[in-house]
């Protein structure tokens, strides 16, 4: 976790129109990974289950949303919920 927030905080360095949202959001997605990924993965490897298809989960969720990001596509809530106008 710790070499993934310091890739992000590097990234972030080197853009900084979007650094405060950009910091924002890792500390979101770092402490997503810390308080309920980590813990539930944790607790399966205890039980004797293995962890890696919770993982393999978060992280194509996550890579979803980098693809859509990248590309502008609208996001599947943009086609799921109405639109709000912005004022």
């Amino acid at each position: 976790m710790e070499v993934v927030a310091a890739q992000v905080a590097n990234l972030l360095e080197n853009a900084p129109v979007a650094e405060q949202l950009g910091a924002k959001l890792n500390r979101l997605l770092y402490a997503f990974m810390q308080g309920d990924v980590l813990p539930q993965a944790e607790r399966a490897a205890d039980m004797g289950l293995d962890p890696t298809p919770l993982l393999v989960v978060v992280s194509e969720v996550l890579r979803l949303y980098v693809d859509a990001l990248a590309s502008g596509s609208r996001s599947i809530a943009d086609e799921c919920l109405p639109g709000v106008p912005l004022r």
